[in-house]
């Protein structure tokens, strides 16, 4: 089976769609033709392999930035053309869900979050999100500046080689239980309250489960379950008590007393706090790895970035003057290029749709997708494209944004109505610290020879961590 359409039908589809201007992409050459396992059982090679995108990017080089393979007998529209995606992801939003792959993965840790909506309920919980982060301390760097310094710290003076990984990822997670919460974990000065199975959990029940929930997988969920549940207890014994504070007072509503207030079932409170603190800790850590990984090769770099942070004579910035740093910018910029977090996406078809590119044998014709579709999107393999980003695609060069604008070749946090809805505190959050830091490091020194290797969770990280040797100023 092929589609959910009799052949009958789907040859009139066809028929209508080619009066239409439509035509068929290019189709991966599979040896299997019926299901497809061919396809698949190198995917989880490549995966396994830690070369997954790599071999995303090789497939779109050899069968064109759009075509088509079958997936478990059904045809999947891979696709790393900017139009087709400034269409699914936001002139023709309405006509794409996320699918029902997305919430039987991630529904035993994420419930009906936003991160699994569709539809009227997506648009009605996505308002009330946008409300809580309006009124948040999303441009509010004094919320970063405590744990830069508890950062700090943690980092050894006398040049010896660490693993800047567990590090960021405790700054990252301390960041984002004070915004959410108020009260920072703590864990730069605590670690064991990370450690000790916590933090492993995270990362399993975050990878999801793709065709069934195993024992060991749900054990993870009910471990991080355990761990948000008392906040969210918290915020909701305050808010039936009216005890939260007013906005004229000196500290203001957390994030989750904001959410508290629209949201009354204990559940999805839960479960929307959770899928926040995942994005949050998750993304910006994944980047901050990525980029130390690559600035420690390259010195160039981080004296440029010394340069330019210089004239702030080591006081904290502002949020005005982090917006100014162009080339910590363009770093930030560059390594979400580079490695994105969110290295892939899909979407679902609800209903026959045209795409405006990649049909026919040159991928100039609009392609007729089906209803049931599923449209993959292989970001790293778009962020890499010679013909989009020049000839030094694969290098790391923060001045290309100098000029750079940026538009749907460019998609960390995706675009249109379904944008990552933290993005702005991500970017403050990354940026701040990156220059907190290059103002203290004379030199940041790579103690890995090797090249950068992918590790694919809920976000893309080097799989070797950061390991360097840091010189103070």
């Amino acid at each position: 089976m092929i589609q959910d359409y009799p052949l009958t039908i789907i040859g009139a589809l066809l028929f209508l769609a080619r009066l239409k201007g439509c035509r068929t992409p290019n189709s991966y050459p599979h040896r299997d033709k019926l299901l497809g396992f061919d396809y698949l059982r190198d995917s989880i090679k490549a995966r396994k392999s830690q070369c997954y995108l790599k071999r995303e990017q090789q497939l779109h080089q050899q069968n064109g930035n759009t075509y088509r393979s079958i997936f478990l007998g059904q045809w999947v529209l891979n696709t790393i053309e900017p139009d087709n995606l400034r269409v699914i992801f936001s002139s023709n939003f309405a006509d794409f869900n996320t699918g029902a792959r997305r919430r039987r993965a991630f529904g035993p840790l994420l419930g009906n979050s936003l991160f699994q909506m569709d539809g009227t309920e997506w648009r009605s919980t996505r308002s009330s999100l946008q409300k809580c982060f309006a009124q948040a301390r999303t441009d509010d760097v004094d919320l970063f500046e405590p744990h830069v310094r508890d950062l700090l710290t943690a980092i050894p003076r006398n040049g010896d080689t660490l693993d800047l990984a567990p590090l960021l990822h405790h700054f990252a997670a301390d960041v984002a239980t004070d915004f959410l919460f108020g009260e920072s974990l703590d864990s730069l000065n605590q670690p064991d309250k990370l450690e000790s199975g916590l933090l492993n959990a995270f990362y399993e029940a975050a990878a999801g489960s793709l065709f069934w929930p195993q024992r060991s997988f749900m054990a993870h969920v009910r471990t991080v379950h355990s761990f948000i549940e008392p906040y969210v207890n918290k915020a909701i014994q305050i808010d039936s008590q009216n005890l939260c504070k007013s906005e004229t007072e000196e500290s203001r509503p957390t994030f989750l007393d904001q959410l508290c207030e629209k949201v009354q079932d204990r559940k999805l409170l839960r479960d929307e706090i959770l899928t926040l603190f995942f994005a949050g800790v998750d993304t910006v850590a994944a980047l901050l790895v990525n980029l130390f990984f690559v600035l420690s090769k390259r010195p160039d770099a981080w004296k440029r970035m010394r340069a330019e942070v210089q004239p702030l004579h080591g006081q904290r910035p502002t949020l005005q003057q982090l917006k100014g740093l162009r080339y910590v910018n363009g770093s930030i910029f560059e390594s979400l290029r580079i490695h994105p977090p969110q290295a892939s996406n899909s979407r679902i078809a609800n209903k026959d749709t045209i795409l405006p590119a990649g049909g026919g044998a040159d991928g100039k014709s609009r392609i007729f997708v089906p209803k049931g579709t599923m449209v993959h999107i292989a970001t790293y393999a778009m962020h890499r494209r010679r013909d989009l980003w020049g000839d030094d695609a694969e290098e790391f060069n923060p001045d290309r944004w100098i000029e750079q604008k940026q538009n749907w070749k460019y998609i960390p946090f995706l675009g249109g109505p379904r944008n990552c809805i933290g993005m702005d505190l991500a970017i403050n959050e990354a940026t701040y610290v990156l220059a907190r830091l290059a103002q203290n490091f004379q030199s940041i020194d790579s103690a890995d020879p090797n090249d950068w290797v992918e590790s694919a969770g809920l976000a893309l990280q080097s799989k070797n961590g950061a390991r360097v040797a840091v010189t103070w100023e």
